[in-house]
C-alpha cells in the first residue's frame, strides 16, 4: 500500500497537471490560452503584453529587498537573524466577468491566490565604521520558487540624540526557480529614523520605539525562458530598468521609486518589525517580521 501511494505521488508530480496546483507560478506558456480559446489576434497578444508586464512589475517589488530596518546599525560585534513576512497586493482582479486578470493570465487554471504572501529568513552583521551586510532568502507562497538577496547599509549619520540616524541601503535580489522567467532587481533606500525609549517604571527604560521613513528605487530586469519565435507569439519580450542593458526601455516604468515607513520595537535582545513599501502605480507591500540581536 505505502509503495503504491509512492508511486501515485511521483507520478502526479510529473505529470503536466501538476503545475496548476501550484497557484503562484508563472507560467508564460499558458498565455497561449485565454479563458478556454486560443490567442490569435493582434488585440490578443497587446493584451498579453499589458499582463505580462504588469506581472513583472508586482513580482519585482515584490521580492525586492525590504527596508525594514531602521536607519542605525548593529555596530561591528552586533548580529541579527530575523523571520519576516512580506504580503503583496497583485493585480488577480477580473477586469470583465469571465476574463482573468494579470496574475490569472500567467496561471494554468487562471485562478491565482488574492495576494503573494513572502515568507521570508534575514541575517544581518554589523561590521566597522557603520557599515551592515546582510543576506536573505524567502519563498514564493503557493509556489515553487524562491527568493535570494543581499544587501550592504552604511549610517554617515547616527548615535546623536539631537539629531535622527540615517542610513543608505544597497542591494540585489532575484527570483529563483521558475522555468519560464528570470528576474532580478537592485534595490536602494534611504532611510530616515529616531529611537525612543520606554520602560515599566519611570526613569527605567528597558524598551525602545524607532518610528522610520524614506524613499528609494528599484531597477528591474526580466528576460523570458522560451525560444524567440514563442515570445513573439506570446506578446512578451525582455525587460530592464538597467540603461546599459540592450533591454532598456525609458517609458516601461522598470524603474520605479518608492516611499516606506514603519517602526521596530526592542525589548531586551528580541525585536517586531512593521513597515510598508509604496511604489506609485505599481503597488503596496506590507512587511512584518520577528527576531532578536545581540
Amino acid at each position: 500500500m505505502r509503495r503504491t501511494l509512492v508511486m501515485a505521488l511521483g507520478l502526479a508530480a510529473a505529470s503536466p497537471s501538476a503545475w496548476a496546483a501550484w497557484p503562484d507560478d508563472v507560467n508564460l506558456s499558458s498565455m497561449s490560452d485565454l479563458a478556454g480559446r486560443p490567442v490569435l489576434t493582434q488585440e490578443d497578444i497587446a493584451g498579453n503584453t499589458a499582463a505580462y508586464e504588469t506581472v513583472v512589475r508586482e513580482l519585482g517589488v515584490a521580492i525586492a529587498n525590504k527596508p525594514l530596518t531602521p536607519a542605525d546599525t548593529l555596530g561591528v560585534s552586533g548580529f541579527e537573524v530575523l523571520v519576516s513576512t512580506t504580503v503583496a497586493f497583485t493585480s488577480t482582479q477580473e477586469p470583465e466577468f469571465g476574463v482573468p486578470g494579470p496574475w490569472g493570465m500567467v496561471q494554468v487554471d487562471e485562478d491565482p491566490t488574492p495576494a503573494l504572501i513572502l515568507p521570508r529568513i534575514e541575517a544581518r552583521k554589523g561590521l566597522p565604521f557603520s557599515f551592515d551586510v546582510g543576506a536573505q532568502v524567502g519563498w514564493v507562497g503557493v509556489s515553487r520558487q524562491t527568493v535570494f538577496g543581499g544587501y550592504g547599509r552604511w549610517a554617515p549619520l547616527e548615535g546623536y540624540r539631537q539629531i535622527p540616524d540615517v542610513s543608505l541601503q544597497l542591494g540585489y535580489s532575484g527570483y529563483v526557480g521558475n522555468e519560464e522567467l528570470e528576474l532580478g532587481v537592485m534595490d536602494f533606500a534611504m532611510t530616515i529614523s529616531y529611537e525612543l525609549a520606554f520602560g515599566s517604571l519611570k526613569e527605567i527604560n528597558s524598551a525602545t520605539f524607532t518610528p522610520y521613513g524614506g524613499f528609494g528605487r528599484l531597477w528591474m530586469h526580466a528576460e523570458p525562458r522560451l525560444g524567440a519565435e514563442e515570445q513573439q507569439d506570446l506578446g512578451v519580450r525582455p525587460v530592464s530598468g538597467f540603461k546599459n542593458s540592450t533591454a532598456y526601455e525609458a517609458e516601461g516604468n522598470w524603474s520605479p521609486y518608492t516611499l516606506h515607513g514603519g517602526f521596530r520595537i526592542v525589548s531586551q535582545h528580541w525585536e517586531f518589525k512593521a513597515g510598508a513599501v509604496w511604489a506609485p502605480k505599481i503597488m503596496p507591500t506590507i512587511n512584518v517580521g520577528m527576531g532578536f540581536h545581540y
